[in-house]
């Protein structure tokens, strides 16, 4: 305790000195893709803004941010952003939770189109994404619903990769290897990925296989009130977290045409196949749970642009899914669960008319998910949704541009219900229609006040309506109701940004106000020896603020010396009755400070300290605060190969995430250090 509060004593007075966006300076050093407002494209956009510019709240990881961040899940990869967590249900199933929005109201798209896996449906399940095989992720805060549906009130988060090629390559042959270990769980990873063109075509190959073993921790696994209250049938785990172990390996191939400038202007079209494979522990306290789950996917991709008529650009993406998983209790396969899965999207721009510019599009998205087995929670339900969306934007003067948008969609979910139950035949339809405003507004050079408000409905789930059985992950037996209705909500975002100069970065607030907010809630009664949870519609509030500033001591070609400081906060609660609403975020606070030497290495020093979390639900526990000192080191040797430490959570502290299902049972992993070696060629 003394040891990490005199870390954070060093380093806050330096930090706390970025008390205003007021220096001076040129942006020409190794600074990081979030700090580079005006030079980073947002690919989210659909009429392609930058961050500087862009009416809604977005990060940006790519490059080296990638390479210190990336983790065993998607979630975890993405946990250190601003107003992001992690669902954390084991190193093998991680969804990002963001501003205290998680599920199905958080959309993850594979470049573009939905990932079409069931990680939405419950927290255990994976998100089919490895996080060393991207080339971006872009996550949008707030209110995204407008390009991508309904399921995106919460936010979006949109993963890059090269596998369909959209631009010919100038290489023979280019590609990247690597392997890397970590301690505290005794990883071992490989990835390669390989792209060759051949005429006109670019023929792409890449691969990854991953194993850890159970992750060691600071003393017992589980809380003192867990250990007091609640006997389990095996030793009371200390030092590691059992049944936490994971093995992930992936194929990919992909082939793509590239097109020069012709009558259509220029372009490209190509199609990838892949192959995820993941067998992961579920560490929920109860003994030997695991999943074994596969996705087979195959992607269609092409677009056209510089057609130097009024449609500026035409994209048309397409995702198909076969995806199966089967949950074990030790060696016996217990509840499978099935989902074929297609979302597909043409996304249409014109030219720039008397200052306006504007996107449009549509959208199919056709899902068949079933749950088999004796904790079936959820009976075959097929989802439909035909969308049509547009938007506009209008440069009203050269400091100010204006944005207005909508979306209409078309949702259908059926099901016979379960085999011989009494609930069966439901038609739920249910059409939403949701609007966007935003302004930027660049009232002094350099800095930019950007405004979104967003009207939503989103239409729910499968499972909010037909679920009706025990779902032994969250502990829960869940019961659905055919009569929710349309879930609404207006969210507004006010960030200001600066780009130029010693000190830059971004300070927002947001507010999402609920009508019918979906919610699953305990009734007090039991089923099958687990307590009772229905889906509900409640009234709820969310707000709270985020920022992402640095300074800049060194800044110039080949050297970067700087302090960045992250805070955010998120408040949320049912208006109804004041009560606060389940696994909310604390406040955080981190402070972190960087050097890059193109000569030398590139270091990075954080510390992170998260809030205790005392505003719980009803029968939800309340958490502890932590600190975590990480630390992250790389050296480039020539121009091809690169070599990479990462020391995480030093101090060996004793964290339990509170956003997590079983942060009683699991607590985050101890000190580890992770090396690794890559080639680039």
């Amino acid at each position: 305790m003394r040891n990490r509060n005199r870390i954070v004593a060093a380093l806050l007075p330096v930090v706390v000195s970025i008390h205003a966006f007021a220096e001076e300076g040129d942006i020409t050093g190794h600074s990081d893709a979030q700090y580079h407002l005006d030079k980073v494209v947002v690919e989210s956009s659909a009429l392609q803004d930058t961050l500087f510019n862009s009416a809604q709240s977005v990060s940006v990881m790519s490059g080296i941010d990638i390479d210190e961040k990336a983790r065993n899940n998607l979630g975890d990869t993405l946990a250190a952003e601003p107003g992001i967590t992690s669902s954390s249900f084991g190193p093998g199933a991680g969804r990002p939770v963001i501003r205290g929005i998680g599920g199905d109201r958080i959309r993850i798209l594979e470049n573009g189109v939905g990932t079409l896996d069931i990680s939405n449906v419950s927290p255990d399940h994976a998100v089919t994404v490895e996080s060393t095989l991207v080339d971006r992720i872009e996550v949008v805060r707030g209110p995204a619903s407008l390009l991508y549906g309904t399921s995106a009130v919460g936010g979006v988060v949109n993963v890059f990769d090269n596998r369909i090629a959209e631009k010919m390559i100038d290489k023979p042959i280019a590609g990247t290897a690597e392997i890397r270990g970590e301690s505290v769980d005794r990883t071992r990873a490989g990835v390669l990925s390989l792209d060759a063109p051949a005429g006109p075509l670019v023929f792409h190959f890449d691969g990854f296989a991953r194993r850890s073993d159970d992750y060691d921790i600071p003393g017992f696994a589980r809380t003192a009130q867990q250990r007091r209250d609640n006997e389990i049938e095996y030793s009371e785990p200390r030092g590691e977290v059992p049944f936490s172990s994971t093995e992930s390996d992936n194929i990919t191939l992909g082939t793509s045409y590239i097109f020069e400038k012709g009558a259509l202007g220029s372009g490209f079209l190509g199609a990838a196949v892949s192959e995820y494979n993941t067998n992961y522990g579920v560490p929920n306290g109860e003994p030997d749970i695991s999943v074994d789950a596969k996705r087979r996917r195959v992607d269609v991709r092409g677009g056209i642009r510089e057609t130097g008529g009024f449609i500026e650009s035409a994209t048309t993406r397409m995702g198909i899914v076969d995806y199966d998983h089967t949950e074990f209790e030790g060696a016996e396969a217990g509840t499978m669960f099935r989902q074929n899965g297609l979302d597909g999207r043409i996304d249409v721009t014109h030219k720039e008319i008397s200052s306006v510019r504007g996107a449009w599009g549509v959208q199919l998205q056709d899902s068949s998910f079933e749950a088999v087995g004796e904790e079936a929670f959820q009976p075959l339900t097929d989802t439909t949704t035909y969308s049509i969306f547009g938007l506009e934007e209008l440069l009203v003067t050269d400091t100010l541009t204006l944005q207005l948008g909508g979306r209409y969609d078309w949702n259908s979910a059926t099901t016979d219900g379960f085999e011989g139950g009494a609930d069966d035949n439901f038609d739920v339809d249910l059409n939403t229609f949701s609007q966007s405003g935003g302004a930027v507004w660049d009232f002094v050079p350099d800095y930019a006040l950007a405004l979104s408000v967003a009207h939503t409905e989103r239409a729910p789930t499968g499972q909010e309506l037909f679920a009706n059985g025990p779902h032994v992950a969250t502990g829960a037996f869940e019961i659905g109701d055919t009569e929710l209705g349309i879930e609404r909500s207006l969210g507004t975002d006010l960030t200001l940004r600066k780009k130029e100069g010693t000190v830059r970065g971004f300070v927002g607030a947001f507010y999402n106000r609920f009508w019918d907010y979906i919610s699953l809630n305990p009734t007090g009664q039991e089923e099958d020896d687990l307590p009772v949870y229905a889906f509900e519609a409640v009234n709820a509030d969310f707000f709270g603020f985020e920022s992402q500033v640095a300074m800049f001591l060194v800044d110039r070609p080949g050297e970067e010396f700087s302090f960045d400081i992250q805070p955010d906060y998120v408040w949320a609660q049912d208006r109804d009755n004041d009560d606060s609403l389940p696994r909310i975020t604390p406040f955080r606070l981190k402070l972190g400070t960087t050097y890059y030497n193109k000569d030398l290495l590139r270091a990075r020093l954080e510390v992170q300290q998260v809030f205790a979390q005392n505003r719980t639900a009803e029968f939800e526990t309340s958490t502890d605060g932590y600190t975590m000192v990480n630390l992250f080191l790389s050296k480039e040797i020539g121009e091809n190969l690169e070599i990479f430490v990462r020391g995480t959570n030093l101090l060996s502290e004793k964290a339990r995430n509170h956003v997590s299902f079983i942060k009683d049972v699991a607590p985050l992993p101890g000190a580890s250090a992770m090396a690794g070696v890559r080639v680039r060629f």
